[in-house]
This record gives structure tokens, sequence and C-alpha cells, in this order.
């Protein structure tokens, strides 16, 4: 081979070298590639094969049954309803302070605002949103947050069907499970349907429980009523009720309202003038606590949910679940009797006069006491075993006998002071902080007025008010039903009807409210073991002598007078049986005199009742306060039935009614003096003075232990009571603790303001007679005194 070909053949060889190099570079970059392209797939079917994975493993047993998918179980509150459909209050389980609502009653502000903050492709998916989940994977895998994958349907499916779950690993399992949920629920639910069952579901915390009660909670307003932006500040919550909770965090609720608007604005719902005048706008909450401590009428509501509980068992009423109804959770409907915005105005009265005046002479008066703040009478046995009493009673002394606390170390306990919250009405949230021992704040709370109002239609037995207490959260204990006391002179209409019966009773014949007797002290022989003795009334400094009309007496509650009418043998029994027939009598009553001066115990709902009688012609009906109960549904379950009973002689109640009349000024035509225990209610000069016509009867017991005023006008008989919790603690006199002083006050400004509201309907005329067209006055033949002075002042 020649040198030349040589040369040429070197170059060829090194070619092949570089060559060689060249491929291994390739064949590199071709697995380099191909590792790239493996990652890359399985980076993205990885999360789509775990997904199929978990799908696959997702057992029937983790997912609801297809009964609980087609009839959902949620609970529902009970809800209490006023006589023109205000609902007056709930009754719940904890967590369950939900009434469920339609696609219909929705506001369009409050779904537009939902779909599209939480999911605005509702529409276009099964359940689970497809395009929604991929994004969220980019945003997973990127680091880039670009929007959870959660549908409505999803999250409705989480509220539904699971708990909270105890581990990531659970939770992941969750999500999955609630992947086929979501899809069940859209092949069993229309969209509009799902949408509701969301806005049901969605605990927005503070009691309240699905939108109902949060539109009524927070802005005190049906869901209906809502305006865009509450339904925006609503939907904000979505995101999470505890960081954007309008009560608790206003700012963050403010921010998030903010962007709710913005995406609405986003999808069209609004426009860009819209979004900045909503913008700024104030958060506008009307916060309504619902506890069963707060709101309206809280003694009723817990008076209504014992009886309705009674009422389910003794009826043997079921649910659908062929169970018992349930009162905090099946969703009943309890239809009342009551008027709310009467019950406001008498709640109203308590706190007014109570709370801003009487509470404070009160306890100004019972701190001269030697022994505070049990009247100077009371012996200190009973002091001494009032107190241990109350002291065994509280909470106090039961946790420290739990903790094994001996009694020497709960003394020392007691006496030792620290600091504690107790009742005030002119604390924050009626409370206030002291330090005192909690043997003082026994004392102090022995000193502390209680009360019992509740007023009736005459006509039909219904109750339109009922306020058992000064503070339900403090004094659970209802005075309007619970308590018994002793009645005092309200009983004295009931003795005046009987003598007026019983007739003869002066041996003058038989009487009418004209009869006259003089103005002297009467004795009567009352039994004495085997023999007599007699009884005479006291309460009564003098006597004038002065011939006196019925009528004058019963409106002056003159205590000789009823003792004379109750001298006649007929009289008492006659009072008895009266009772007897309203089926309100108990052990309390006696066959003796001092049965006709109000000794007998009774409740505020029995004595006010029975003197229903007067304003209804004779006639009894039994008090009703439950009018309808409905389930969930619509379907009456129980309907209260009115039963009338004839008591007296309905001219004899008519004349006594016109005889009460007298109650708030009277004059006696013999001398021209001046009765009436209730004149003050004539005065202008008082805050409740009242002007329309009424009847009544004033009532004070022994010691002033117990203030009265039974109120008559011709819509309404308003009984009010007035006292401690022990008859021992009471005003020192008369003049300050008579039912006149204790109890009408609190009458007449109830009265005055219920007359004021012209929504409230309510007959302000005369009462009305039994014969059509006849009188509705005294009117005897001594009308004009020799001063030519009309009795009637």
């Amino acid at each position: 081979m020649s040198r030349q070909n040589l040369k040429n053949l070197k170059p060829k060889a090194k070619n092949k070298k570089v060559s060689k190099k060249k491929g291994a570079n390739n064949e590199l970059t071709r697995k380099s590639k191909t590792k790239i392209l493996l990652y890359t797939w399985l980076g993205v079917l990885s999360p789509l094969f775990i997904i199929v994975l978990m799908l696959v493993t997702t057992f029937e047993s983790d997912l609801p049954s297809i009964e609980a998918l087609e009839n959902p179980r949620s609970d529902e509150s009970t809800n209490i309803y006023d006589a023109n459909g205000k609902i007056l209050g709930t009754i719940f389980a904890m967590h369950t302070n939900r009434t469920k609502v339609s696609y219909q009653e929705l506001p369009k502000d409050l779904i537009n605002a939902l779909v599209s903050t939480e999911d605005k492709r509702f529409e276009a998916h099964s359940g689970v949103d497809g395009r929604g989940l991929t994004r969220a994977i980019l945003g997973a895998m990127t680091g880039r947050n670009r929007g959870g994958a959660s549908t409505i349907t999803q999250q409705l499916a989480k509220m539904m069907f699971h708990d909270p779950a105890r581990s990531s690993f659970k939770r992941i399992r969750q999500k999955f499970a609630e992947w086929i949920i979501a899809s069940r629920l859209e092949t069993r639910y229309t969209k509009n349907e799902i949408i509701a069952m969301y806005l049901n579901e969605f605990d927005f915390l503070n009691n309240a429980v699905g939108i109902h009660s949060a539109a009524r909670i927070y802005f005190g307003k049906e869901p209906k009523d809502l305006k865009i932006e509450e339904c925006a500040v609503l939907v904000g919550m979505a995101k999470s009720p505890v960081i954007y909770n309008p009560k608790s965090k206003p700012e963050k609720a403010l921010k998030r309202r903010e962007v709710v608007l913005k995406l609405m604005m986003g999808e069209g719902h609004i426009t860009e003038t819209e979004y900045d005048s909503l913008r700024v706008l104030p958060i506008g909450l009307n916060f309504q606590k619902e506890t069963y401590n707060s709101g309206v009428a809280p003694y009723l509501r817990a008076y209504i949910k014992k009886e309705v509980k009674q009422i389910i068992k003794e009826n043997e009423l079921l649910n659908e679940y062929g169970k018992p109804f349930d009162v905090e959770r099946d969703g009943l409907k309890i239809y009342t009797t009551i008027d709310k915005k009467m019950q406001l105005n008498a709640e109203k009265a308590v706190q007014t006069y109570i709370g801003k005046s009487l509470q404070k002479t009160f306890t100004k008066d019972v701190k001269k006491n030697k022994n505070y703040p049990f009247g100077n009478e009371v012996a200190s046995s009973t002091r001494n075993n009032i107190m241990s009493r109350a002291v065994e009673q509280s909470s106090r002394y039961k946790m420290l006998k739990e903790q094994g606390k001996s009694d020497k170390e709960i003394k020392t306990i007691f006496a030792t002071p620290v600091k504690m919250k107790v009742f005030d009405w002119s604390g924050e949230n009626y409370k206030k902080e002291v330090t005192m021992s909690p043997l003082d704040s026994v004392r102090y709370y022995k000193q502390l007025l209680r009360v019992g109002m509740v007023s009736i239609e005459p006509t039909t037995g219904f109750i339109k008010t009922w306020v058992g207490g000064p503070n339900y959260e403090t004094f659970k204990y209802d005075n309007v039903y619970q308590s018994k006391r002793q009645v005092g002179s309200t009983m004295k209409p009931f003795v005046y009807a009987s003598a007026l019966e019983s007739g003869n009773a002066t041996g003058m014949g038989g009487l009418t409210p004209c009869t006259v007797l003089p103005d002297v002290k009467y004795c009567i022989e009352v039994p004495n073991g085997s023999a007599t003795k007699l009884w005479c009334p006291g309460g009564q400094k003098e006597y004038s002598g002065v011939d006196t009309p019925l009528y004058f007496a019963l409106a002056n509650s003159m205590n000789n007078i009823t003792a004379k009418l109750a001298g006649n043998t007929n009289v008492i029994p006659r009072v008895n049986q009266y009772f007897e027939t309203m089926n309100l009598k108990n052990n309390s009553f006696i066959e003796g005199p001092a049965l006709a001066l109000g000794v007998c115990d009774l409740s505020v709902l029995d004595i006010t009742s029975a003197h229903t009688i007067f304003s209804n012609h004779g006639a009894y009906i039994q008090p009703t306060v439950i009018a309808r109960v409905e389930d969930k549904h619509g379907k009456v379950i129980y309907e209260s039935k009115i039963q009338v009973t004839q008591v007296m002689d309905e001219n004899t109640a008519f004349d006594v009614l016109k005889m009460m009349k007298g109650v708030s000024g009277v004059r006696r035509p013999i001398d021209g003096k001046i009765g009436g225990t209730a004149r003050r209610i004539r005065d202008t000069n008082k805050p409740y003075s009242f002007s329309g016509i009424m009847a009544g009867k004033t009532g004070t017991t022994q010691n002033n232990s117990d203030g009265w005023f039974v109120g008559h006008t011709p819509d309404l008989v308003t009984g009010v009571w007035v006292g401690c919790e022990d008859p021992s603690v009471h005003f020192r006199s008369t003049a300050q603790g008579q039912g006149a002083n204790t109890a009408l006050p609190i009458w007449g400004y109830f009265m005055k303001w219920v007359y004021k509201d012209r929504s409230i309907k309510i007959n302000k005329g005369d009462f009305e007679p039994p014969v059509k067209g006849s009188s509705t006055v005294i009117n005897c033949d001594y009308t004009q005194d020799i001063n030519g002075n009309d009795p009637w002042d």
C-alpha cells in the first residue's frame, strides 16, 4: 500500500473515534429523554392512579345507604310561634338549631353569591368538577394555589355524612368517599334542591345552624328578606365560620364580604357601580343571641317544652320513624296563643319598674333590718333554717361535697370573701363583679325581688303574655305557675259575688252592690276546738261608722265589711265551690272566714284565670297557651280544645266587675270620702298612669310579703305578683309593700304601652254587659249625695 493511501486512512480512524463519542452522547440524550418522559408520565398518571385506587378501595360500607341518600335525616329545631305566626324562639339540642327552608324561600342574591364564591361550574358538573380537580392538582404540583376542587355537592356530602377526621389519612379516604356520595346525590336531587340542602346544613356558629337560623340570629330577619350585602357576609362564612364570623371578627368578615361581592361582579351578577357602593357599607349586624336563657319569653318556652313532652307522652305521638317525637330534634311547629308585641311590653314593664325603681327602694329598705335581709319579726331559728337550706341547695355547696370537703371546711369556704359575679339590674348583661363571701351572696340573692305576670283573654282563655321572673338566666323558678303564694285581697271579689248570690247576709234581704253596711268593727264566731271564739279581722286602723255601699267597700278593700259578708254561713262554702268548679281549689283552702281575706295559696296563673269569670259573664275557660302542634311536614298532631264551665250567674259576675271599676277611684256618697286602692293609676304625674276603662283588685298579704294586682280591661285580664323568694324577706311598711305600690305600676306600664301600640288589635272601649244596652256602671238610688257629687271619681 502506498504512503499516500496510508495517509488517507488516518483521518478515517479519527472520524470513527469522534463518531463513537457522538453516538454515546446521542444514546445518553435518548435515555435522559426517556427518563424525563417516564417521570413526567408518572407525575401525571400517579395522582390519577392513586385516585382510581382510592375509589376502587372505597368500600360500600364507607358510604351512606340508598335509604340515607334518598331520605337524609338531619335534626331540626322546634319552632315556637305566637298567635300571629311570629317566631318566639326555638327548642333545640346542641348544634341542631335548624329550620329547613325550600329553594323558593331563598333570595336570588344568596344563591348567586354562593355559586360565584364556592362553585362557579356548579351547573356544569355532576358532583365532581374534573376541570377544577385538574386545576387543583396542577396547583399542588407547581406550588401555586389555583383554587380548591371541592364542589358545593361535595361540601354537602361532607356536612351530611362525615364527622371531623381524626387523621390526615382518614380525611383523604373521606375525600374520595365524598366524590362518590356527591355523584350519587346529583342523580337523586335537582341542582336547586342541592343548593337548599347545602344552606340548610351549614353551621354558621352561635347556634345558627342553617340559613334560616343564620338570617334570624345575625340580621334579625327571614332569609327571603336578606339584602345583597347580608347575603355576601353569610356566604363569606362558608370558607370558615370561625375566621370570618361577623360577630367575633367583623373586620375579617367585611374583607371576606368584599371578596364575595367581587366574585359576584366577575360573574355578572352585579355591576361595578353596585360593587363599589356595596363594598363600603357597614356590616349592618343585628345579632340576636339564641339560647334557652335569652330571647323573647324564656320562661314560657321552658314551660312549653315541658308541656309538649307531656302531650307527646300522653297521646303516644310518633314520628315518621315510629319513635316518640323528640321536641329538640324533630322540627315540630308549636303555635301558641301569645301575642309577641304584648309579651315584649310585659317584659319591658317588669324590667322598667323592678329594675330601675323598686329593687333599689327595696334594698335600701331591708338594709335597715336588724338581721338583713330578713324582717325583724323573724326568729333566729327560722333565719338559720332558711340560710342553711339555701346554702345546701347552692351549686357551690354541691361541688364542694363532691370534692369530699368536710362540713367544717365548707363552712370556712362560705365565710371567706372571693371575687364573683352576681345578678345586678344595672350591670352589663345584668351581671356585676363583686368581692363577698358565698354566704353573703346567699343573703344578697334573698333580697332580690321576684315577679310573676300573666295576661289572659277572658272570652277565649288564650294566654297572651307570660313573665315568670325578673331574669331567666339567673332565676329559673317560674313564678307564673310554679310558685303558690297567699293571694290576699284579690280573693275578695269572689266573696262579694258569693254574698250577692247567697243573699240575706245582713238580714236585710237580697244584697246588691248598693247595699250599705256601717263602717264598724265586725267580729265573727269561729270554731275553736269544742267551743267557739271571736275572729276580728285587722288591717284597719279606725272605723268611721258611716254607712258604706258594698261597691265602695270592695273598691277600698275594707276588711271589716268583707268579714261581715263572710259571716253568712253560705258565703265561704260557695267561694270554695267556685274554685272547685274551676278545678283551682287546693289543700290551702279552708272553710273558715279567713279565706275571705285571701288566706290561701294560689299561683299567678290560678288567681288570674279565676278572675276572668268576672270579665266573661261568669263563665270559666281553662287557660290555653298551646293552640296546636304540627310536625315538620305541617301535619297537625295536637290541637287544644276550649273547655267552658259556668261558675256563677252572669249578672252577678258583671255586678262584681262594675264594683271593681271603683278600684281606680270612687266616692262614698254619705261623706264624700274618696276610695279605691289603685287610685294612683289615674295620677298623670306617674309614668305608669293609665286612662283607659278598667277594673281590678289589689292584694297585700301579712307583713307585706306579697304584693298583687289583677287588672281587667275588656280583652285582657292581667295578674301581677311581686315578692321575694322567702316571705320572711319583705318591705318594712305597707305603704311601700302593698300591691298598689309593687304590682300595680307594672300593670300600668304594660297596659299603657299596649294601648299606645296601634298595631295591637285590642278593644279599648267598655266591658260588654250580659244584656246588650244595659248599664256598665253602678246605679243606686243615692247616686247623687247631698252635695250633688257623683260617687264615681
